[in-house]
């Protein structure tokens, strides 16, 4: 792991030779006044993840009953791989953490697939399930990362190209 978190890495390189303003200092401020939040979330997810798959796969299943059968597995492992990604994102407070370590890279093999539209039925359940499943603050720290999976898979896939890589710069 790098630093903290992206921004807080982008501080340190610029404060080299000289000491950080006060106006630097509010992200790490902000970083440190919502950590008790984002640790306390990180632990829900932690606790509750393969619980909370299985909850959205199982409305995934009604859905999609044929994918399931045929790829239940492999959902399963990819919505648990993006649940402790979100989990890490948010103890970081980080959606460049997120997106260039986890996303932008499945978005592209389900591009590639052809499975954008049937994994954003899946992760539309999984954004059911979690508003359902967890306390309204925690929700509210993992929705910036749902959004962010469900704007990728609805984007056509030429579009995500040029969205990842304007992202990237």
């Amino acid at each position: 792991m790098r630093s903290i978190n992206s921004l807080l890495e982008e501080l340190a390189n610029q404060s080299e030779g000289r000491y950080l303003t006060a106006t630097e200092l509010q992200p790490v401020q902000r970083y440190l006044k919502s950590f008790s939040n984002r640790l306390q979330t990180y632990n829900l997810l932690r606790d509750r993840a393969d619980k909370l798959v299985q909850l959205a796969l199982k409305k995934f299943l009604v859905l999609e009953p044929e994918i399931m059968q045929k790829h239940g597995k492999r959902c399963q492992y990819d919505m648990a791989q993006v649940l402790r990604y979100i989990a890490l994102s948010v103890l970081r407070d980080d959606e460049k953490f997120f997106k260039e370590n986890l996303f932008f890279w499945q978005a592209n093999i389900l591009t590639a697939y052809r499975q954008n539209n049937t994994c954003l039925t899946a992760y539309r359940c999984l954004q059911e399930v979690l508003s359902e499943n967890l306390p309204a603050p925690a929700y509210q720290l993992i929705e910036p990362y749902i959004e962010i999976i469900l704007q990728t898979l609805d984007l056509p896939p030429k579009l995500m190209a040029s969205v990842q890589k304007a992202s990237s710069n």
